[in-house]
């Protein structure tokens, strides 16, 4: 992996997946869990924010540059001999879970695995994103066999499979799918899936010199059931693919495009209304936030934020989220693309607020003229208390003031 990352540099999707990670100093692994990785950047035993800023710098730096881990070590060498952790220390656990350990960050191996976990990870959520982007063409995901010269016999078992891009076998089993692992998949078109399917083929052989054959197959292998593990850190129970390492039985991909908003919604709540607008119009650059009306499930993002708009319904939140299947029915029947809906931030923080056209008190609409074109959206307080953008046009502008002279406005546009 390093001497490949060497030669080559890797695609923007994955420096921009890494990048866009929160920074969070942990003493164990385990106090970031599964899909809380796909959003958070951590190093076991970095218990200083500077220390855990300093690998997520020049990691994303080496991804820029296409470095391996000989020319990155030189790098978190020198960020860690200037903040005093280039030597063995003993390191507290502030949760006083565990007692205290040793920790030597110049060594090799613990290097190698924190490089390894990052580097492959990153590389996973930017494969996943390029092939959910390219499924329309190639819309197949084959396993293939790994490249290490001791495979698990349980990835092995998954060898041949061709199964389609959002088939929930990939929600678990998208590579890596445990410490060190080096399976890998590759995209198919349609015709290239048919070809394979229920063939077998001699791809190579063995270091005895035996044939290595691949059957072809979209049956996934029964290894049995899912193993029950518990996070001895957090308590929190997971239910584990048989042959996948615990904390490796999610996809990052798909684990980033799915809970952004977790990761935004508390900081834009508490967030001066300004810079939660501008944080959200970043947000929408997000090539993975970006991908998820893409996904074969429902996913709420985050739209924009009002107080003003949540003191008037009474809403728990002041942010306001919108449904990935809004996003799909607005781009399939109004022809409409994924570019519109950045209107959204500026449009629900500044728009003027009218009442609902049909009388409903939970609901409002917000007009705004962003650019040379006039937007509404309409906002609806839900059930359990929540905002929700559930549409966006764009109007014509004597519609837009009719709508505000009914109402009893003045007009915000001038004359």
């Amino acid at each position: 992996m390093a001497e490949r990352a060497s030669r080559f540099a890797y695609p923007p999707e994955v420096s921009g997946y890494f990048r866009t990670k929160a920074v969070k100093p942990s003493f164990s692994w385990l106090d970031i869990w599964a899909e809380e990785h796909a959003y958070i950047m951590t190093v076991a035993k970095t218990t200083e924010l500077e220390v855990t800023s300093a690998f997520h710098r020049t990691i994303a730096q080496a991804i820029d540059e296409g470095k391996g881990f000989d020319t990155w070590k030189p790098l978190i060498e020198k960020e860690l001999t200037k903040l005093g952790w280039w030597q063995p220390r003993m390191v507290s656990d502030p949760s006083g879970i565990d007692p205290d350990r040793m920790v030597d960050f110049s060594s090799d191996r613990r290097l190698k695995t924190i490089f390894w976990s990052n580097m492959n990870s990153a590389r996973s959520a930017g494969q996943w994103e390029r092939a959910q982007r390219s499924k329309g063409v190639l819309p197949y995901v084959l396993y293939m066999r790994t490249t290490s010269s001791d495979p698990r016999v349980e990835h092995l078992q998954w060898v041949g499979l061709i199964l389609p891009i959002d088939h929930p076998f990939w929600k678990t089993h998208w590579p890596p799918n445990g410490w060190l692992c080096k399976c890998q998949v590759r995209m198919l078109t349609e015709r290239e899936a048919r070809a394979l399917l229920g063939t077998t083929r001699v791809i190579g052989k063995n270091d005895q010199g035996e044939d290595i054959t691949i059957r072809y197959t979209d049956n996934p292998p029964d290894l049995g059931p899912d193993i029950r593990h518990r996070n001895r850190r957090t308590g929190e129970i997971s239910m584990v693919p048989p042959g996948i390492d615990a904390g490796w039985h999610t996809n990052p991909g798909l684990a980033r495009a799915t809970t952004l908003i977790r990761n935004f919604e508390t900081q834009l709540d508490a967030a001066p209304g300004a810079d939660a607008t501008r944080v959200l119009k970043e947000l929408w650059d997000d090539p993975y936030l970006r991908l998820a009306p893409r996904l074969p499930q429902k996913v709420w993002l985050p739209a924009g934020v009002s107080k003003e708009l949540a003191e008037d319904l009474g809403a728990r939140s002041a942010v306001i989220s919108v449904t990935s299947e809004t996003i799909v029915e607005r781009i399939g029947r109004h022809k409409m693309s994924v570019d519109d809906f950045a209107v959204y931030p500026e449009l629900l923080a500044e728009g003027l607020v009218l009442p609902d056209p049909r009388g409903k008190g939970h609901v409002r609409s917000i007009i705004r003229r962003i650019g040379k074109a006039w937007w509404r959206a309409f906002v609806t307080l839900s059930e359990t208390g929540y905002m929700r953008a559930t549409s966006l046009h764009q109007k014509q502008e004597k519609e837009l003031r009719n709508a505000v002279e009914r109402a009893g406005m003045k007009w915000p546009g001038g004359e």
